[in-house]
């Protein structure tokens, strides 16, 4: 605490002793939360999960909430519209937790994920789970670059099939060009890949790229985005061939905290 905060705590202190303390005068701000709730909701062009789409080229709104506690555990549930064949689920709810550790520039994730899909046909059943690890490393305040691997034994609900998918990732904040206060612009961009066992599904690599812009809680995201799967591939994987050609998306999302709120 600064000696100018310490000084004026000491008159408060002294000033109480000589007159009685007035309901109203003093508005102490909000004790510290042992934990944050973050929460936020997106309208995308498309729900696209690794350059698959998962709504058949149609709109998506997505929602989550997580709850943040001090020691870096967190929990939440995440979900988004979903629409492809096959099985016909019309939803996915995602069930996630874990820890994350923030060692000066690095930060380390790793966590649990299991993918709940309702209305499913009768006999079809897609849930499954994941762990997942994540680790990013901030080269600057304008620079964070990253990497991921995500495994399951229960790929698409079929157990003793594994799955993998893993990815590098970077983000690289732009100057202002100009813009309007408060209006911030970046650019970012995937590279990954998928192997699934026993040619359960074909392995294939993906990518995205795009620019956002970013005006307090919201965010506008332009991106472009594809993978190396053919059309009877993109159908032995999704169940249509036309869900996995290159495609440019846009969303716009809101995220925001108990703590921002208070």
């Amino acid at each position: 605490m600064s000696s100018i905060k310490l000084s004026l705590l000491a008159g408060a202190f002294a000033m109480s002793a000589a007159m009685p303390a007035l309901a109203g005068e003093f508005d102490p701000a909000p004790a510290p939360l042992a934990f944050d709730i973050l929460f936020g909701t997106k309208i995308a062009s498309e729900y696209n999960l690794r350059s698959v789409s998962q709504t058949r080229g149609r709109p998506a709104i997505q929602s989550y909430a997580e709850v943040n506690f001090s020691n870096g555990i967190y929990a939440g549930i995440w979900t988004s519209n979903v629409d492809f064949q096959g099985t016909n689920p019309y939803a996915e709810f995602d069930y996630y937790g874990g820890v994350r550790h923030s060692f000066g520039k690095l930060s380390l994730d790793g966590g649990y994920v299991y993918m709940d899909y309702l209305g499913e046909d009768p006999g079809h059943q897609l849930d499954f789970w994941k762990i997942y690890g994540i680790a990013k490393y901030a080269f600057s305040e304008d620079l964070t670059i990253g990497a991921n691997v995500y495994w399951t034994s229960s790929f698409i609900g079929y157990n003793g099939i594994d799955g993998t998918h893993s990815s590098v990732f970077g983000r690289l904040a732009l100057p202002d060009f100009g813009l309007p206060r408060d209006i911030g612009t970046y650019v970012s961009a995937e590279l990954g890949r998928q192997w699934v066992s026993d040619d359960f599904a074909p392995d294939y690599t993906f990518w995205n790229a795009g620019v956002g812009f970013t005006y307090k809680s919201m965010t506008l995201d332009l991106r472009y985005t594809g993978a190396d799967l053919s059309g009877s591939e993109c159908a032995a994987f999704i169940g249509q061939r036309g869900s996995c050609g290159d495609r440019y998306m846009m969303s716009l999302s809101f995220d925001t905290s108990l703590s921002k709120l208070r």
